[in-house]
């Protein structure tokens, strides 16, 4: 069954089974709860990203929460970043299959890659690394969704012109600026 989605304020204590899965148990941004299996959706960080990248941005969102439920149904014991850019490619899988339904063009993708890029992070993978996992499970790059691939792709171990070209991006290129 598919997770519940639950619209949070930013900033929201947490309780109950996810408190103790949220950064001080108050909520931050969009996450996933696998003890509840729920997905909370921070109303103000989806606005940031639709303002910065447009709409399709929040399926990229959205997308990569139920990555992680994904992960969650299928025990995947992956951790920190790999787990992150699984849940990239995995979204990626999901924006593919759904993409013509929901009215997603070429440069929709490209908004979703950017707002990808402008996350990256140390505990999430870097801005070029979860661009290149969502375009992995878009099937643009040859990288898959398993678990070996992820973590070889969050040690920096994948050799694939399309990363390097991801990598020599600055976040005001990629549109992080708007």
């Amino acid at each position: 069954r598919p997770p519940q989605i639950l619209p949070v304020n930013q900033g929201s204590k947490i309780y109950g089974g996810c408190g103790n899965q949220v950064s001080g148990h108050d909520l931050g941004g969009s996450a996933y709860c696998g003890s509840t299996h729920t997905i909370f959706l921070v109303p103000e960080q989806l606005q940031a990203f639709y303002d910065a990248f447009g709409a399709n941005s929040i399926a990229y969102v959205v997308a990569h929460e139920f990555g992680h439920a994904i992960q969650s149904a299928y025990s995947s014991e992956l951790e920190g970043p790999s787990r992150e850019l699984q849940a990239d490619c995995l979204a990626g899988v999901f924006i593919k299959t759904g993409k013509s339904e929901l009215g997603i063009t070429r440069d929709g993708v490209l908004k979703m890659a950017q707002a990808a890029y402008a996350i990256g992070g140390k505990k999430h993978g870097t801005g070029a690394q979860r661009s290149y996992a969502l375009f992995s499970g878009m099937g643009v790059s040859k990288t898959s969704c398993k678990n070996s691939e992820m973590i070889s792709l969050a040690q920096g171990q994948v050799d694939d012109p399309l990363l390097t070209k991801l990598k020599g991006l600055s976040a005001t290129r990629s549109g992080a600026k708007g």
